[in-house]
């Protein structure tokens, strides 16, 4: 149907252009006449996106069973079946087929399971809204950097890098037209590495409302997954060739911004530090002692350096480096455009399922829920942000 489709607007380009040539002519019959095709091919077009419409509204309803499920009644059916499944109670047939619907909807590739054997619950979709909302309160890194949500457990994207652009050469009159730079393109291969952990849900929270037990669960998993991502993506940067920017001052941060990197890069740039290296920043005054940072009107109560926000991580997460005799206190500064300077691949989900016979949950009489992500962070473009330290007081 697309390549109909892309048929059909061709035609409908050149016959509007007929028309359009024969007004110009003043051949007002002909272009009257054109007209009619012109209409013609414009139903033709709205009656294959009407059809397209009705089989994607087919496929969003079909259930594998042939059952017809409305998509917002069958997840607020999910919603039920996936709390009593955290509870660990046995689901009937209903309910077992409600789950295997639901997955097949979401598409999730973890729907039946992987390789290694995991199978278990997808998170519904309001729920991982509501994680992915949380771990963005939580100063979640992701948010930074570009993220590919994948389907299969590696695989590579093709990326565009920022490279020069050659101008258009000089051609002499019937001269021979020479072939122009083409866009830099860098393949980035990614392998989704399993990392898991499991929380214990005492009898007293089973017994709690549903409510309260998914807003328990929802801010474990938040907690849990901006910990590993952070963790994840500050170890990849500080895998960037350092910079010399210890015992600098805000000059050489201008320097940075304004000679290092490329103007298209230094305007889309922030500056991530961890919470020394804000702490410095914070108390930069001008020659008048004026406090140097800014409020972002855009993302209240954060700050703004030269007009780049800037970030903040723990120092749990991203340690200062001591170093010297006698010792000095550098923390961590990256400066740059970090979309496109990291990749996040991701399967955009938690795998989650529930025991009350496994580790300790026996014992004592509770239940372990188990989490499962797969994840991978890569470098792409490593011009695109300066790594370095910068001398602070601790």
């Amino acid at each position: 149907m697309k390549r109909q489709m892309r048929e059909l607007q061709a035609k409908l380009a050149d016959a509007e252009q007929e028309v359009r040539n024969h007004i110009t002519a003043g051949e007002t019959a002909k272009a009257e006449n054109k007209m009619k095709e012109v209409r013609n091919i414009r139903n033709q077009i709205k009656m294959l996106e009407e059809l397209g419409e009705e089989e994607q509204r087919e496929i969003n309803n079909a259930a594998p069973a042939g059952e017809k499920k409305d998509r917002d009644e069958l997840a607020k059916a999910y919603k039920k079946a996936f709390v009593k499944a955290v509870r660990n109670k046995p689901l009937n047939a209903d309910e077992q087929g409600i789950v295997r619907d639901y997955k097949a909807v979401m598409h999730s590739g973890d729907v039946t399971g992987e390789p290694d054997g995991d199978a278990g619950l997808i998170i519904p979709e309001d729920v991982q809204t509501r994680i992915n909302e949380l771990m963005r309160q939580f100063n979640d890194l992701s948010q930074y950097i570009r993220v590919e949500t994948v389907n299969t457990a590696s695989g590579s994207r093709v990326l565009e890098l920022d490279e020069d652009m050659t101008p258009f050469a000089e051609v002499e009159e019937y001269g021979e037209i020479q072939k122009t730079d083409n866009p830099k393109f860098t393949p980035v291969t990614y392998k989704l590495v399993k990392r898991a952990g499991y929380l214990p849900l005492t009898g007293e929270l089973l017994a709690d409302s549903d409510q309260n037990i998914l807003q328990y669960v929802i801010d474990w998993l938040a907690r849990k997954g901006v910990v590993t991502k952070n963790t994840l993506i500050t170890a990849l940067l500080k895998g960037l060739t350092p910079d010399d920017l210890t015992g600098a001052d805000i000059d050489k941060i201008k320097y940075v911004l304004n000679v290092e990197l490329d103007p298209a890069i230094s305007n889309t740039s922030m500056i991530l530090t961890n919470q020394s290296g804000f702490h410095w920043l914070d108390t930069l005054k001008d020659d008048k002692g004026r406090y140097l940072l800014q409020d972002d009107i855009t993302r209240p109560g954060q700050k703004m350096l030269l007009s780049r926000p800037i970030g903040v991580v723990s120092n749990r997460h991203l340690s200062n480096i001591t170093e010297g005799d006698p010792e000095v206190t550098n923390a961590p500064f990256f400066i740059g455009n970090l979309a496109q300077t990291a990749v996040l691949f991701t399967r955009g989900r938690f795998a989650l399922a529930s025991t009350r016979e496994g580790g300790e949950a026996w014992r004592r009489d509770s239940l372990e829920l188990r989490a499962i992500s797969r994840d991978d962070v890569r470098l792409w473009d490593t011009g695109a942000a300066k790594y370095g330290h910068i001398t602070v007081e601790v």
